[in-house]
């Protein structure tokens, strides 16, 4: 009997015999070989989560309108209602940035504006207090809101404003600021991207000087409603909370240039069936997002045939917008949970991780 001693080089000998083996068992003979050039692509569908723009109430009516950055990497909408009679109510806005993967939101805010290279949000929060049918605010009220505003109660009284035409009602608005990490995974960004409240009385309207260094806040409405605008302007600094009673000399302010989108009313009903498709492009691959019978989806396209593949399932609704690579995706949909004497459908934005 002859002895077999293995060693290195008949170990990878057999290896490799076996291996040929295999794959000479293993092979189906009518199959026909992929051309050496093909590339198999991974089609699984992409992680789909959604954000509410307003988890308050959207009142008599409410306006969606919506910002994208000057390469369209980040998105801003502003869910903007009004109460009976045009009376002021509450704003809420998300806010989603693609480049620095970040994205957040806000409710009960009465503007919200970015700086002019997107990475600070000033936005002025809405304080309300109300006599409750009485004909005056009890003491108490203005003594909780001066402790959760970090001012004093004279000041607020003084600062205030009728948020209302038909009751007793007073608002303050308080500047802050959102400061976007520029990148939201780094050591830190959750806590540098804290909102940051100022302790003073003012900003209606909020608007930035157009080189970035000021939050310019506008004067207190002159009527109790939701459109007036305001008529003379302050400077406040956002990195030092520097407030100046008006704008340095020369200073220019950006208006924001919102797309106003489609106008929820409770007895208008809302056209959910179809939009026009929107084209996105992630990484090398380009995609259409589209909208049919209240289902949004993303086609992905072979951009050199453009061939149409199956499309992915993104959620019910119809879109209305998208960043530039459809990581965020504004869309009117379903109202989650319905409430009586308001609009079945409300403004959500859709994460898609792709």
């Amino acid at each position: 009997m002859t002895s077999f001693r293995s060693t290195p080089a008949r170990r990878k000998a057999l290896g490799s015999a076996l291996l040929a083996a295999s794959s000479v068992a293993c092979m189906n003979p009518d199959s026909n070989p992929a051309p050496a050039d093909s590339t198999v692509l991974s089609r699984s569908a992409p992680v789909v989560t959604s954000a509410r723009v307003n988890q308050g109430t959207y009142g008599l009516r409410s306006t969606v309108k919506w910002l994208l950055s000057p390469d369209s990497s980040a998105m801003l909408v502003s869910v903007d209602p009004v109460g009976v009679e045009n009376e002021p109510v509450a704003n809420s806005f998300f806010y989603g940035s693609e480049s620095r993967n970040f994205h957040t939101r806000m409710d009960g805010v009465w503007d919200v504006a970015p700086s002019p290279d997107w990475g600070t949000i000033a936005f002025s929060r809405a304080h309300v207090v109300s006599g409750g049918g009485a004909d005056t605010i009890p003491p108490a009220l203005w003594t909780d809101l001066a402790r959760r505003t970090g001012m004093d109660t004279a000041t607020l009284i003084n600062a205030s404003f009728a948020s209302s035409g038909m009751a007793l009602a007073k608002a303050i608005a308080q500047p802050g600021i959102i400061q976007v990490p520029p990148d939201a995974r780094a050591a830190g960004a959750a806590e540098a991207a804290t909102p940051r409240l100022y302790r003073i009385p003012r900003g209606w309207r909020v608007r930035w000087t157009t080189d970035g260094t000021m939050v310019a806040l506008g004067n207190n409405p002159a009527l109790a409603a939701d459109d007036e605008q305001s008529q003379s302007w302050a400077a406040l600094d956002p990195k030092n909370g520097g407030f100046h009673g008006t704008l340095p000399e020369g200073a220019q302010l950006i208006t924001p240039a919102w797309v106003v989108g489609p106008s929820l009313e409770m007895s208008v009903p809302v056209d959910m069936q179809a939009s026009p498709p929107i084209s996105i492009v992630s990484g090398k691959r380009r995609f259409l997002i589209e909208s049919s019978q209240g289902v949004i989806t993303a086609r992905e396209v072979d951009a050199e045939s453009t061939r149409a593949n199956s499309p992915f399932p993104i959620g019910s609704g119809k879109a209305l917008a998208a960043t530039k690579g459809g990581r965020y995706i504004l869309a009117l949909a379903p109202r989650r949970t319905a409430v009586a004497n308001e609009v079945p459908v409300e403004a959500v934005v859709y994460i898609v991780g792709w």
